[in-house]
């Protein structure tokens, strides 16, 4: 199976969103964040990945990404879960995804440091800091056989500026 890792598109400063009193969950992508989204998404359709589901934090700014992606990913409709939002812990990611029914391809769209440190789980068998991801950027993870921590083989990681270039 691939797992394909993304993060988030730029979203409104935090400290500037808080001013409005609203939930830091329901902040939403920059206009710019949108349009670097939209060109980042034309590259990845050009890496034809085989994805069949696509999986997408509750927040806003996920949301809207996901929203980006999915025509990309010919995916008609993505399903939103609690177990991508910041709040979750690596080892329940883990799980939940080990659970799920096996596809070719499954895309998880979410947020940092959560989605580096699952990459660095998946792939070295615990996180030390070393994967960040840059909004916008993704990653491909392949299993030969189960989801578990150590098990992944990194296939690529890509930051945003050359998804963007692959739109070209």
């Amino acid at each position: 199976m691939d797992l394909l890792i993304i993060r988030h598109a730029p979203a409104e400063d935090r400290d500037q969103f808080a001013l409005t009193g609203l939930a830091d969950d329901l902040r939403p992508l920059t206009e710019r964040g949108i349009e670097r989204m939209q060109l980042a998404a034309r590259g990845v359709m050009t890496l034809a990945l085989p994805i069949e589901r696509l999986i997408v934090s509750p927040l806003t700014r996920a949301q809207q990404t996901a929203e980006i992606l999915a025509p990309a990913l010919e995916i008609r409709k993505f399903d939103t879960e609690a177990i991508l939002s910041p709040e979750a812990t690596i080892d329940s990611v883990i799980d939940w995804l080990r659970k799920q029914p096996r596809v070719d391809g499954m895309a998880l769209v979410g947020h940092e440091p959560n989605l580096g440190q699952l990459a660095e789980t998946l792939i070295h068998g615990r996180a030390n800091g070393n994967m960040p991801l840059k909004k916008g950027s993704a990653m491909l993870i392949r299993f030969s056989d189960a989801i578990a921590a150590g098990q992944g083989q990194l296939i690529w990681f890509l930051p945003p500026g050359v998804l963007r270039a692959l739109a070209d």
